[in-house]
């Protein structure tokens, strides 16, 4: 299948209806971009925009329940209860005193000089209509590929290239830079010597960025199935020590690998967003210089929360392993310790396949994995919220007045629960909590 017939078929109803409206109309109509890249890439779009020599006003007064609140000549079109498509005056950027949006923006007639302003090649193909094809010719049925920079051969090639002169489009907007580091993850590309040598040039602008866009660039990237080449190449050219000095500073080719390694496809936890962030941010030692690089990446505070957790039970899996090593194999410990700092025991047994995946785990591993996920099977208790008493139960039976003593007991009972000495039975913990209290002392369990 050629590619413009790729993309005729793949057009979805309500688009192809908004791109006879403006052919109708008499505007040139086109879609644009992503949607086209994917489509050729024999990807599914997450998306599909439109482009159109017709003015925000004419677009208003062709689709009265637009909306237009930008400058930058986008209008939103509802065409369905949660749907909203985006269509954009063709246009020209000119200055960028941010480094990220454009100064002036000049409204052109023709899609070729869009094209023009885009950031790669490979974003810069467009399939339609042009505004002098007659108005009886359908824009899907009767549409062509606009590809003026070649984009169709760069993808077929592996190649990512800047659309014209690379030295002005990162100066233009900083954060292609990041995004190019992003498709080349994403369709496992390589970058165009000229690009890639302008990147290395201006990588120190990537700074200026906002952390809500670094962040959401890193998830990107992250989520790719092949990250590792990508993150290497932000590591050599400079990107990674604008945006992340402290994990730049400790970099080595072995984390990318191993980032990649976690959440793969073929694992049982994939996908894995959350482990390959915590693998990737490994070499930072200090939790609190972890936890200060997720906060300048604008990721959510349970983000942040989560790598934190992670990063402790790692460390809780590590010593496991060790002991394991000298003899002392005890999967139901770990289980609990899980169960604490995540609040979810089966976190112990993906920690394990993680580090496994990352060839970070030790050889007693296996046998660790496998006795937690036993404990997983028969949902072991790991937590006092397990027990078949509560706390309440324990103070009336025991005669008590509430304190520190009543999580204590609680605990002693879960680990004697988890080591299969009493059995997780009301009348079973009842009597074995009297049994704790007056073998260690009243006062003891406090």
């Amino acid at each position: 299948m050629t590619p413009a017939a790729a993309v005729r078929a793949a057009i979805p109803r309500d688009v192809a209806d908004l791109l006879r409206a403006l052919r109708t109309a008499g505007f040139g109509a086109y879609v644009v971009g992503g949607a086209v890249r994917d489509v050729i890439a024999g990807r599914v779009p997450a998306d599909w925009d439109l482009a159109t020599e017709a003015t925000p006003d004419q677009l208003r007064a062709l689709f009265p329940n637009a909306t237009y609140e930008n400058r930058f000549g986008t209008v939103g079109v509802p065409t369905g209860e949660a749907t909203v498509r985006e269509i954009t005056t063709f246009r020209s950027d000119s200055g960028s005193s941010d480094a990220r949006r454009p100064d002036e923006v000049t409204f052109l007639p023709r899609i070729e000089g869009d094209l023009a302003r885009r950031d790669f090649t490979i974003n810069a193909i467009a399939y339609g209509l042009a505004p002098g094809a007659s108005r009886r010719a359908d824009p899907v049925a009767d549409g062509a590929i606009v590809d003026p920079h070649g984009g169709i051969d760069d993808l077929a090639n592996g190649l990512l290239r800047a659309v014209g002169d690379p030295a002005e489009r990162f100066i233009e907007d900083a954060l292609r830079m990041l995004r190019a580091i992003r498709f080349v993850a994403r369709f496992n590309l390589s970058l165009e010597p000229g690009t890639a040598a302008a990147i290395r040039r201006d990588a120190p602008l990537a700074a200026r960025l906002s952390g809500e866009r670094i962040g959401a660039e890193i998830d990107g990237i992250l989520a790719a199935a092949a990250p590792a080449r990508a993150l290497q190449l932000a590591a050599e050219i400079g990107i990674l020590a604008a945006i992340a000095p402290a994990l730049a500073a400790e970099w080595s080719a072995e984390v990318g690998t191993r980032v990649e390694a976690v959440g793969g496809d073929a694992l049982s936890d994939a996908p894995d967003p959350l482990g390959r962030m915590s693998e990737l941010l490994l070499p930072i030692a200090d939790d609190e210089d972890v936890a200060a690089l997720l906060e300048s990446w604008r990721r959510p505070r349970a983000t942040v929360a989560a790598i934190q957790q992670i990063r402790a039970l790692d460390r809780a899996v590590a010593a496991a392993e060790s002991e394991a090593e000298r003899g002392h194999l005890d999967g139901a410990a770990l289980r609990i310790v899980a169960a604490a700092t995540t609040g979810d025991p089966r976190d112990a047994a993906r920690q394990i396949r993680r580090r496994a995946a990352a060839g970070r785990a030790s050889r007693a591993a296996t046998a660790l994995l496998n006795a937690c996920v036993q404990g997983d099977e028969q949902q072991a208790p790991a937590a006092a919220s397990d027990l078949a008493v509560g706390g309440d139960q324990l103070m009336a039976h025991l005669g008590r007045t509430p304190g520190p003593w009543v999580a204590a007991l609680l605990a002693r009972l879960v680990d004697d629960v988890a080591h299969r000495r009493v059995a997780n039975a009301e009348g079973d913990l009842l009597g074995w909590s009297e049994r704790v209290v007056a073998s260690e002392g009243r006062d003891s369990i406090a």
